[in-house]
């Protein structure tokens, strides 16, 4: 395969200015390739990437490997501009239907994303990307991405070896196309001007002598040899070209014809086809039944059409793609009229996918109308899915600004009796304005049901109209349930009905199950398997709470979701402790019948088990999070909990379940956390065993390994370095770690700017001569002559007053300086590392900080991570600190209890390493002799409760995180945002879920 992004010819244009990594269309751009390159296969190339203006993204270097879904990091980097991002993270202008295509695409499925090319880039820009991006088989196919694929016909993608290639990489800037070569000899036999057009009506004469210097490639087109052509300066696949070739059409992202936009605009045309006005007028206003008007021959007419109910065109039409079936990069209606289908058929997840498509059409057309209808049937459909979130997105774009509508809508997640507050004071909202408002009657009625208040089902059935859920309310308030629903109803009066049978008893929790199958309401799902689950708990299998957790999840419904959390067996607590024979260890695990490990250690994990192996990374994950959510992979469902023993985690164990059997862990398992405490125990090691020389502590991972790095760089420059970061965080053990690797012979001289009166400070830098001031009794060398030669670290330099920061930037700038008192000039050789926990760029901002003086000291910046961004290095940070703390308190090398350092890493530590080594010389005095444990820490405040849920948990350490984010960036939200991947919005919209108010957070700091 060849192609301008493989180095075999350079396109004439690129993407045009301004463009970057995380621009949706750089983002197609490369996602484009990469498809080309196997990603429509289901193989995803692992390839590193560059990227050139104008030209955009491009593979560089050779494949390392293929995936069946690209690479996490790459799409992060094509949505957010950083591979390290969050790629499920939001952006801020992305619709629902984009998030959902770019969770396709980490799945795996990129043609939901590449189809909203269609609709984010406009025909011209597309048909400029074809020499871009288009590439060309052995056999000399043109192949393309699918946004760009409608732009070229069929007929002509198949050309003789080479002929593509050279009309995509023999163009100049104007698109002709360039010689090459000596000219043929039929040259001379040859009108010029043949040679000009892309194609020709007629075949020319030439070809009766030498056939091989063209083809027929479609009816009415013949093509003369590109290598022919160029001697003619002939027109390539231009944008121009391309749009004589293909007809003008919405599918194209072309202008609407006359007629149409008036459609487009919601207005109805003067002067429709027969039959159609009274649909239009329906569509527009009266919603009265109508007939369905006849087909019209016109590609976008027949599919508003087949909105309205009719069938799907499947011929080919003109202003259409070409092919047999729909292209993926088709007209809005055309999406409109498939969502509906696919709603006939009780599918809400295609069909919200299709109306999220045609409402990105629609706004490329700016037909806000139909616009906002598409995101109306996109919300019903999220509803229906219980995506409350997505559902609520939905209803913003749809124009629609009921906020009591929107709260009845939310309200069906939450129909559960201690759920719905909010929703029912809506639904008692609209029925002041509207009293026959049916969505909220119905919502009173199937409330009732839910929480058996007879009242409220008698009030809705006085007003009720729809026969289906007047059979099912009648039932319910009467005396005797029948035996079956009854004529009228559907599939969700079937499950209401399914779930009083269940409630009289007539009903298993298997019946009331099986109802759910021909129902697409998730939320009703929901409701009632909670309800039954609850109820009955041998109904408990895996499969069924991972799908019910997954519906509460989305929807929002978190006391749903705690409540399901809670059916998941756990481990009972062991008073006592069983001797931890190993064989015995082994031999229960292999006697449980189950695929079982055990997992323990603290920098990589040690595993013990029996049976089927877990499925690749996931031992990996339970020993970094401990505790994971239930995961469905393949034919089971995995579970994991911690061991704790002596209020420390010190493993986990990972079940695998049959997920249609009963929810039984062995009730050993407690058995197995102190034999593990026992081997998970470690000394504290000596601190002779760091990297002989560094006094950074260090594993070697990020954020530290990228500071050692840009460290070992500019420490035997002459550069000076300015080191930001928290106090506590290890800055004047970095700068002496720059003097040791400068190689310079001069003394580590060190001043804090912060500790001395300004006149004291510059005879303390300066020196001074006898009697400059009174008390100088003798002449005194300053610091910057003692560190001539060395290195002077200036701690708190932010603190130096505006005179001294002059005195210091000359002596910076000339080599120079004089003693206090004297006219003498003395020759220095400076090294400076300077130093401050303070925003010294927001100094030189405010004009507090010199900023001539600034640029002098930025020859490189390094920012010192706190300790909380190094939590992950604790275990390998911890025994090296405690040793140095012990032998530097005269104290006894303490051993470190199993789990110390994942209970410590739950702290946010503001005071970073210096406020470690206090608390680990406090809780080793505490201890006294014995192991060092997470007792000995206050800091910790050990519950004695059972452990939290899995749900709780979660949210604690999200507040945490969000808390040591905001103090880390000096509660700057942009900044937060950008270092947790999320989005401002979604930024807002988590701290409102976890209790915080940014504002009164800042305004704390």
């Amino acid at each position: 395969m060849r192609a301008a992004w493989l180095g075999s010819w350079k396109a004439p244009w690129g993407l045009g200015r301004g463009r970057r990594w995380g621009d949706l269309p750089w983002a197609l751009s490369a996602l484009g390739q990469a498809w080309l390159m196997g990603g429509q296969e289901g193989r995803w190339p692992r390839v590193d990437w560059e990227a050139r203006l104008p030209f955009g993204p491009r593979p560089s270097g050779e494949v390392r490997s293929w995936g069946r879904r690209p690479e996490a990091a790459w799409v992060a980097l094509l949505r957010h501009g950083r591979a390290q991002a969050n790629p499920l993270a939001e952006g801020e202008d992305d619709s629902p239907c984009l998030h959902r295509a770019w969770e396709g695409l980490l799945e795996g499925d990129a043609l939901p994303l590449l189809c909203l090319g269609t609709a984010l880039l406009d025909r011209r820009t597309r048909a400029a990307w074809i020499p871009l991006l288009g590439a060309v088989e052995p056999d000399g196919t043109l192949r393309l991405p699918p946004f760009l694929e409608p732009l070229v016909p069929s007929a002509f993608r198949p050309l003789p070896p080479g002929w593509w290639e050279d009309l995509l990489g023999r163009m100049d800037s104007e698109g002709r196309l360039l010689p090459l070569g000596p000219p043929h000899p039929a040259i001379g036999q040859i009108d010029l001007g043949l040679l000009e057009p892309f194609s020709l009506p007629e075949a020319p004469a030439i070809l009766g002598a030498h056939p091989g210097l063209g083809r027929q490639v479609a009816p009415g087109h013949w093509m003369l040899a590109p290598f022919l052509r160029g001697w003619g300066r002939g027109w390539g696949p231009t944008p121009e070209v391309l749009a004589h070739l293909v007809p003008a059409g919405l599918a194209h992202g072309d202008a609407p014809e006359p007629g149409l936009d008036l459609l487009l605009q919601g207005k109805i045309p003067s002067a429709p086809w027969e039959g159609w006005m009274e649909a239009l007028h329906s569509e527009f206003g009266a919603r009265a039944p109508f007939a369905l008007p006849a087909r019209t021959g016109h590609p976008t007419w027949d599919r508003l059409r087949a909105y309205w109910g009719g069938s799907l065109p499947k011929a080919a039409t003109p202003g259409y793609p070409l092919g047999t079936d729909p292209h993926p990069c088709a007209d809005p209606f055309h999406w409109l009229a498939a969502g509906q289908h696919h709603l006939r058929l009780q599918e809400p997840g295609p069909a919200h996918d299709h109306f999220g498509r045609a409402h990105a059409h629609f706004l490329s057309q700016r037909a806000r109308t139909w616009a906002e209808r598409a995101a109306q049937l996109a919300g019903a459909c999220a509803l229906e899915l219980g995506d409350l979130v997505t559902h609520e997105r939905w209803h913003r774009l749809s124009g629609r600004s009921a906020p009591a509508q929107l709260r009845l809508e939310t309200g069906r997640a939450l129909t559960h009796p201690e759920g719905a507050p909010g929703a029912l004071e809506a639904a008692r909202a609209l029925l002041r304005k509207d009293p026959r408002h049916p969505q909220a009657w119905a919502f009173l009625g199937d409330h009732g049901l839910a929480s058996r208040d007879r009242s409220l089902v008698e009030e809705a059935l006085a007003q009720v109209r729809d026969p289906a859920r007047r059979s099912l309310y009648e039932a319910f308030l009467s005396a005797e349930l029948p035996p079956s629903p009854g004529e009228p109803s559907t599939p969700e009066t079937r499950i209401q009905w399914a779930r009083l049978a269940f409630r009289a008893g007539r009903w298993t929790a298997e019946q009331v199950f099986g109802t759910f199958e021909a129902c697409a309401n998730r939320l009703l799902h929901l409701e009632v398997g909670l309800e039954v689950l609850e109820a009955d708990p041998e109904a408990r299998t895996p499969q069924r709470l991972l799908q019910l957790q997954s519906i509460a999840k989305r929807a929002g419904a978190e006391p749903a979701f705690l409540r399901l959390c809670s059916f998941w067996p756990r481990l009972p607590a062991w008073p006592e402790e069983p001797e931890p024979i190993l064989a015995r260890a082994q031999a229960l695990l292999r006697g449980s019948g189950l695929p079982i490990r055990v997992i323990w250690g603290e920098l990589s994990p040690q595993v013990l088990g029996a049976g089927e192996a877990p499925p690749e990374g996931l031992i990996e994950m339970a020993f970094r999070d401990q505790e994971l959510p239930p995961l469905q992979v393949g034919g089971r469902v995995w579970i994991s909990h911690r061991l704790t023993w002596e209020g420390a985690a010190v493993g986990v164990v990972l079940v695998g379940l049959d997920p249609a059997e009963d929810l039984h862990l062995p009730p050993w398992l407690p058995l197995l956390a102190p034999w593990v405490a026992r081997l998970a125990a470690q000394p504290a090691e000596a601190e002779a065993t760091r990297v002989e020389g560094q006094l950074l502590l260090t594993d070697g991972s990020e954020p530290m390994a990228s500071l050692l790095k840009t460290l070992n760089q500019v420490a035997p420059s002459r550069l000076p370095v300015v080191l930001l970061g928290p106090s506590g965080t290890g800055k004047e053990l970095a700068a002496r770690e720059i003097h040791q690797r400068s190689g310079r012979t001069g003394k580590w001289v060190p001043v804090n700017c912060a500790a001395y009166a300004e006149g004291v400070l510059e005879s303390e830098l300066f020196g001074h001569v006898k009697g400059a001031y009174t008390g100088a009794s003798r002449d005194r060398q300053g610091q910057l002559e003692t560190a001539s030669g060395g290195t002077l670290f200036l701690d708190e330099v932010a603190d130096l007053s505006p005179r001294l920061q002059s005195l210091l930037l000359r002596a910076l700038q000339e080599g120079e300086i004089q003693r206090v008192g004297s006219d003498r000039v003395i020759r220095v050789d400076l090294r400076i590392v300077a130093a401050t926990h303070k925003d010294l760029e927001g100094m030189v901002a405010t004009g507090a900080f010199r900023a001539d003086l600034w640029y002098r000291l930025q020859g490189s910046v390094l920012r010192m991570p706190p300790l909380a961004h190094r939590r992950h290095e604790l275990p390998w940070l911890l025994p090296r600190i405690a040793a140095q703390v012990a032998r530097e308190g005269g104290l006894p090398l303490p051993e470190l209890a199993p789990g110390l350092a994942r209970s410590l890493a739950q702290l946010p530590w503001p005071g970073n390493i210096r406020e470690l080594r206090h608390a680990l010389h406090r809780a080793m005095l505490r201890a006294g002799h014995e192991p060092l444990a997470p007792r000995h820490f206050p800091e910790l405040e050990i519950p004695t409760s059972e452990a939290d849920s899995w749900a709780s948990a979660t949210r604690r350490f999200q507040r945490e995180l969000l808390l040591d984010s905001l103090r880390a960036h000096g509660h700057q939200v942009s900044e937060v945002a950008r270092a947790l991947g999320l989005a401002r919005p979604a930024l807002y919209a988590t701290a409102k879920r976890l209790g915080l108010d940014l504002s009164e957070q800042r305004r704390r700091s």
